[in-house]
């Protein structure tokens, strides 16, 4: 038998060739996926000879595609190079997506295709060559592929019957092995179980990517009752009308953190990139503490969603971000302040469809929104991102413009965006902003000074805002948290490097650090002469501020104003927070500090309620006689 011939200056492959190509080409595909992935091979092939059938479960959707493909296209070799590229862009994906957020690649990810190469484009030119120069390089081998190489043709019928078999056998697999969540958690994880990332690296990206495709759909909980939830609300707010509105200038900074206080980071002769906002939170008439957000690196949306609604996203239990199933009238804060006679503001300096911020804010009860459209990003930039300066001017532009226009409070809530990663390069900057025994690399060096240097410049307008606040005989209470910790491009490395108590699989107390971000409440004198913000604060344990999930934020602030009755869900957050400061799905804080993983029966009943409220104010309630 001869392995090809020539034919019209094309290296034609017998049928029997093409299978043989077919099949190895997959095993290759497969093994590149593996390599590629940033966990331990050596572990994956552990593994993979205990449980040979982990193997099989990510090769057989590769040779199906290659199969399927050769029949509809009558052409072997391009089936193959197709393939293999459409599965070497998920395994590059998955890795950086692993590296710069702790995060894998989830089929929800192909959506937010737009929102991707928009932070694509804030790269360095030198990496954005590299992506293009491998795209091209990708598309040359799919035309070489075409017009250098062709296989015996299949005649009609055997291609329709191979698509037909393929779709079949596609269907059913799915359905028996895929979808199957008992086989999914039968396979052992290498680390943290309760850490997505070691369920790819431990069973291979190709059988979790299609085991997550299975998992999409947001289930309704079990016991969950309709009816008996529109019974315990209530669709209008019942505040104590002599309760103060003071306005409530709310700021979620663009990847904040205090990572700069850390015992091998010295700022002995430069500026302490957290000097304002630590002065700010050590002020008598200050509260702060911690907020457990859903996401690491990333998922900036997903904590305003916990903010600004009461309900976790953690709980939602799909990949999705939670903004993607607010399709319609939500109530939340914005719309709840309306209620009681606030205008309501969002600023956000970027794209109004990032996110489908656009709808979502609408839905969620803002009157107004100030996109990117309102900025120039040509002249009002730093770092790739509009800047933080040019964001604070807006947030006291506006406020001003509102007082001069209007006697009603207003709530203005801003998600900031400069110190956006990644941060090699990021401000062209390489000069030093702290010293440190620890030895790094000039790549890490570039990473840090840079992140650095924007959370200086965070802090610098945390400073002014705080400065115009207080001189202001307007009440206002201000706000300021973090999204998330900053994802770096080498990983979780210099958290270990620098020695942070931070570990996805170390202590459950330093699992929640990786997602702990800094918070504050403060209210100037105009505000404290007013509110009850004060007396409510000392009225409680300090263990209900310390350490809290996200959720509990925004009805805290509620509660902390006086206003309760605002909502039943925020006064249901209220008393499920001084009970479980931290619900983090199998991580939990009680009241006297203690972090666990096993619930009572009356703490599971009460998380499954805040499930109930999030399914029906998600799916079930109907706003219309809300404003």
């Amino acid at each position: 038998m001869t392995l090809f011939s020539i034919q019209h200056k094309k290296v034609v492959f017998p049928l029997s060739v093409s299978a043989f190509l077919s099949f190895f080409a997959s095993l290759g595909i497969t093994f590149f996926l593996f390599i590629i992935a940033p966990g331990s091979i050596q572990e994956f092939i552990k593994t993979i000879i205990a449980y040979p059938s982990l193997f099989f479960l990510n090769f057989l959707p590769i040779w199906l595609l290659v199969i399927f493909l050769w029949c509809l296209t009558n052409h072997c070799i391009f089936s193959i190079t197709a393939s293999g590229i459409f599965f070497a862009l998920l395994g590059i994906a998955n890795r950086f997506k692993i590296l710069l957020r702790q995060d894998p690649l989830m089929p929800t990810d192909l959506t937010l295709v737009r929102e991707a190469i928009t932070i694509l484009q804030t790269f360095d030119r030198s990496f954005l060559l590299f992506i293009i120069g491998i795209l091209a390089a990708m598309a040359i081998a799919v035309l070489l592929s075409l017009f250098f190489f062709r296989s015996q043709p299949l005649t009609p019928l055997y291609r329709l019957i191979g698509c037909a078999a393929v779709i079949m056998v596609s269907f059913g697999t799915n359905h028996v092995l895929y979808a199957n969540e008992a086989r999914y958690q039968a396979y052992p994880v290498e680390g943290n179980i309760y850490f997505q990332v070691n369920h790819y690296n431990s069973k291979g990206l190709v059988y979790s990517f299609l085991h997550s495709f299975n998992t999409l759909q947001v289930k309704k909980p079990e016991g969950y009752s309709a009816s008996k939830m529109a019974t315990l609300d209530n669709s209008s707010a019942k505040v104590d009308s002599s309760v103060a509105k003071p306005h409530i200038i709310m700021i979620m900074g663009e990847a904040f953190s205090d990572l700069s206080i850390n015992d091998n980071l010295d700022y002995t002769g430069y500026i302490d990139p957290l000097a304002n906002f630590k002065a700010l939170c050590q002020r008598e008439d200050a509260i702060s503490g911690h907020i457990v957000v859903p996401n690491f690196g990333g998922g900036t949306s997903n904590t305003e969603y916990d903010v600004l609604t009461a309900c976790p996203t953690r709980y939602l239990e799909n990949t999705l971000p939670s903004y993607n199933f607010v399709r319609k009238d939500f109530d939340a804060m914005p719309r709840r302040l309306k209620q009681i006679g606030y205008d309501t503001l969002a600023i956000h300096p970027g794209y109004s469809w990032f996110y489908n911020r656009l709808n979502v804010y609408r839905h969620l009860g803002f009157d107004d929104f100030i996109t990117l459209d309102s900025f120039d990003p040509q002249t009002q930039n730093k770092g790739g991102y509009i800047s933080e300066a040019v964001t604070m001017d807006s947030i006291i532009n506006s406020f001003e413009d509102h007082i001069a226009k209007s006697n009603q409070p207003l709530f203005s809530f801003t998600v900031t965006i400069q110190n956006h990663g990644p941060y090699e390069n990021k401000y062209n900057e390489t000069q030093k902003n702290f010293d440190t025994s620890v030895e790094l690399t000039a790549e890490e060096e570039n990473m840090l000074y840079n992140y650095f240097n924007g959370m200086k410049d965070v802090d610098h307008e945390i400073g002014r805002l705080v400065e115009y606040i207080s001189s202001s005989p307007e009440p206002i209470v201000l706000v300021y948290f973090g999204d998330h910790l900053p994802g770096f491009s080498n990983g979780m490395e210099f958290f270990d490097k620098l020695n942070y108590d931070i570990d996805i699989n170390g202590t459950l107390e330093q699992q929640l650090r990786v997602y702990e971000t800094p918070y504050v409440i403060w209210e100037n004198t105009a505000a404290a002469k007013i509110t009850p913000l004060a007396k409510n604060h000392a009225n409680q344990s300090p263990n209900h501020f310390q350490q809290i999930s996200s959720n509990y934020l925004g009805a805290m602030l509620i509660e902390l104003l006086g206003m309760d009755g605002l909502s039943p869900l925020y006064d249901y957050n209220n008393k499920l927070r001084k009970e479980l400061p931290v619900i983090a799905n199998e991580i939990f804080l009680d009241a006297e500090g203690n972090t666990f993983q096993s619930q009572t029966k009356s703490q599971s009943e009460e998380i499954q309620l805040l499930k109930y409220w999030q399914y029906y104010k998600l799916f079930d309630e109907n706003l219309q006689s809300l404003p």
